[in-house]
């Protein structure tokens, strides 16, 4: 079994909203090129909020989101 890497970009997020909360884990790259990883808990046209591995909060305006990536499991 591989791994396969689904990258979203900002423009489809919303669209893209209900694989994304349902995701264990994603990581979100922001503008600024900082890497947040954890388990997003919101997503919505006002922002996003994530739960990190040291179960912290983040929260951001989804203005600030480059994209998101999450990994689904590979048949090979």
């Amino acid at each position: 079994m591989g791994k396969r890497q689904i990258r979203i970009f900002r423009r489809d997020l919303l669209d893209h909203q209900f694989e994304l909360l349902q995701s264990p884990a994603v990581q979100v790259v922001l503008r600024s090129r900082v890497v947040l990883n954890g388990k997003l808990k919101r997503l919505d046209a006002n922002g996003a909020e994530l739960q990190d591995l040291r179960f912290d909060y983040h929260t951001f305006p989804l203005e600030q989101v480059e994209e998101m990536i999450y990994d689904v499991e590979a048949p090979y």
